[in-house]
């Protein structure tokens, strides 16, 4: 089926008629346009075009999870408390309608509608709720006041099933309640229902029912005492496994309902521990390790300065000094070399020197013999005349000293800086504690949370243990009961038509066999095809690629069950907010393909929680195939260029909820935001 036409009249934030139509272009599929795009700032009527499709489709039962008339009734008030558009109201106006135009998949079409009467105080009265069906184009219309709304729903389940409702209809932001739900009897009797596991089940019992008739017409028929005996014995035991049976049912809805105070009250101790996280005492625990850290960083740098203070404040001489000692010890080689060379010529020249001359050599005689002698000893042996530079010489250094300058390290000021700007950052953090110590809450007690949670889990385990002995006991009796069939059917008597009763027992036999391994072998296979399409869509949306080690259905709690790469099971609950909603997405995804339901999709803002690339894929892998019709209602906050390029891919029709301010009401327009061309 598709939804046609949404029609508010004078309903709550919608002033006058306001029409929106859903039909898609004979080409959309081919196209892959398969999005109606719906924008609307807050307030501006996305939630109430939701939960108006909700209402009409399935009344009450729509408006809230609960069982509860209570609840539901005061539901109902706080949701049509203010059903009337106040304009309207104010011109003297004193009722308000919604209608939805459906096409079914054999080409009927469906107006249902609902109208709501307002006294002068705008106390909501009587509700008129009508259905008006048009079999084919040339078909007159049929139309019908609903007054027994049992029959009404009933009728309505037959084209779009209440329990697939949160699979189709649902808030984007709220999705994730699809996962935290698993294990409950409710989920898990969504997910059968969904997946025709259930229908098996409902067979099944019809089946068996129909055995006992048949046994009991047969006994009838035979007149037998023995028969009699054993009939006796297996209503008895019947009665007991029946009983059984619905003590086990109610059970399970025990334990289910104690784990979901359980979870209710997790959330709540999570709440409060999360307070506590911004609480005094745990802020002025924080301020005690950050003044640790403080007086650690200030000795580490008092440390490092004091070890390396030469090098750090010597940082740019020690290079030149270096290069100053090196000249230095070199013109020392270079001398030494120079001596070595001329040590032959100076043991000639000084023996030369001491002879006794006659007249005896002056002074200046005896230099510039040594002159002339040294210039001629090195021409005869130019090879080895040294080129010697003359330095200074400015330091007197051992040679301890010596290999100490030459291997001093240099040490820069970054390490020094560095320590000092984590220093810096510790000091603004403890500024900034200190003003949250200021304004800081108390921190709150989660005792009562923590005991209330120990006696829930006491009450599941005991609950689990009476389950346990409950299955047990259904097993032995419906062995017994098996074995009391058998005789019941063996000890037959012909008579009458007892023959015939028996071929039916017979045939009856063979069909619940049938049906039973039918059903295992069905329930497998949808499993598997949940679990495959699961896997198939996490892996499209998942930003993070290769994620998961292993992904598992659970067939007997019918829930989702993740495991890293190490095999280790993954709790889904400790998902961030985006995760679980793609998580949600995956789960909503798989059971739509196991299921027959081609059903519309619509979706109150399903990107506002997700990153950039989280929203890509989910409408480049998801929406774009998840339906044949899919209704996107958004807000301006999810607006990227990315965004309204895919958009301008994939969707067929756009509008626009305009909320004006001074009028109070809300008009629907074509297109989308105004300020799309603005985003770059």
């Amino acid at each position: 089926m598709i939804f046609k036409k949404l029609i508010l009249k004078n309903y709550k934030t919608y002033y006058g008629t306001q029409e929106i139509d859903l039909t898609l272009p004979e080409k959309s599929s081919e196209d892959k346009k398969n999005i109606i795009l719906i924008g609307g700032l807050n307030g501006a009527g996305k939630t109430t075009f939701l939960k108006a499709i909700l209402y009409i489709l399935f009344g009450k039962r729509g408006i809230t999870t609960s069982t509860d008339p209570k609840i539901i009734n005061a539901e109902y008030e706080k949701l049509f408390s203010n059903v009337i558009n106040n304009t309207f109201f104010d011109e003297g106006g004193h009722s308000c309608s919604v209608a939805l135009v459906l096409e079914t998949d054999y080409g009927a079409e469906w107006t249902l509608s609902v109208k709501w009467h307002v006294d002068i105080n705008k106390k909501t009265g009587a509700e008129e709720r009508e259905l008006a069906i048009k079999e084919t184009k040339t078909s007159p219309v049929k139309t019908v006041n609903v007054q027994n709304i049992d029959s009404y729903n009933r009728f309505i389940d037959k084209i779009i099933p209440f329990y697939a409702a949160p699979f189709f209809i649902f808030d984007g932001e709220e999705i994730r309640s699809l996962i935290e739900k698993q294990n409950t009897t409710e989920m898990k009797n969504a997910i059968q229902k969904i997946s025709g596991i259930s229908s098996n089940k409902e067979l099944i019992k019809d089946l068996y029912s129909l055995k006992e008739r048949i046994q009991k017409d047969l006994i009838k028929t035979s007149n037998s005492k023995k028969l009699d005996e054993i009939q006796a014995q297996y209503d008895v035991i019947n009665q007991k496994l029946k009983s059984l049976i619905e003590k086990a049912e109610d059970g399970a809805k025990k334990i289910s309902d104690l784990k979901n105070q359980q979870i209710l009250l997790k959330q709540t101790r999570q709440d409060k521990l999360l307070n506590n996280s911004k609480s005094r005492e745990t802020i002025s625990i924080r301020l005690g390790q950050i003044e640790s850290l403080l007086s650690s960083k200030q000795h580490e740098i008092s440390t490092y300065f004091k070890n390396n203070m030469i090098q750090i404040l010597l940082a740019n001489k020690i290079p030149a000094l270096k290069e100053r000692i090196a000249k230095e010890k070199k013109y020392h080689n270079d001398l030494s070399i120079q001596s070595a060379v001329l040590q032959p010529y100076e043991e000639f020249i000084n023996k030369l020197v001491v002879y006794d001359f006659e007249p005896p050599l002056t002074t200046d005689q005896i230099t510039q013999l040594k002159a002339a002698t040294e210039k001629a000893w090195f021409d005869q042996n130019p090879a080895k005349k040294p080129e010697v530079s003359y330095v200074e010489q400015l330091h007197d250094l051992n040679i301890t000293d010596l290999n100490y300058l030459q291997n001093l390290m240099i040490s820069t000021t970054r390490p020094l800086i560095n320590l000092i700007n984590d220093l810096d950052k510790l000091n603004t953090e403890y500024e900034e504690i200190l003003l949250k110590l200021k304004n800081a809450p108390e921190a709150s007690d989660t005792k009562e949370e923590e005991l209330k949670i120990e006696q829930l889990t006491s009450s599941i385990g005991q609950e689990q243990l009476r389950q346990t002995s409950r299955t047990k006991t259904i097993n032995q009796l419906t062995e017994e009961k098996r074995a009391l069939e058998t005789q019941l059917t063996k000890n037959k008597v012909v008579g009458g038509n007892a023959n015939q009763l028996y071929g039916e027992m017979q045939f009856l036999d063979r069909t619940i066999k049938a049906i039973l391994r039918y059903e295992e072998e069905y329930t497998l296979n949808k499993a598997k095809i949940i679990k495959d399409e699961f896997s198939y869509m996490l892996t499209k949306l998942f930003r993070k690629q290769d994620e998961f080690g292993d992904i598992r259905f659970d067939i007997d709690s019918y829930s989702i069950r993740l495991f890293n790469d190490k095999m280790q099971e993954i709790s889904i609950q400790d998902r961030s907010a985006g995760e679980m909603q793609m998580i949600s997405s995956s789960l909503i995804w798989a059971l739509t393909r196991a299921s027959n339901l081609k059903l519309p999709v619509v979706i109150d803002t399903p990107l506002g929680r997700l990153d950039s690339q989280h929203r890509n894929h989910l409408i480049e892998h998801y929406y774009r195939y998840l339906s044949d019709q899919v209704i996107i209602l958004s807000t301006d906050t999810e607006i990227t260029k990315d965004y309204i390029d895919i958009m301008n891919q994939c969707s067929a029709k756009q509008y626009l909820l305009d909320y004006d301010e001074s009028k109070k009401y809300t008009i629907i327009r074509d297109g989308y935001f105004k300020f799309v061309k603005e985003v770059k």
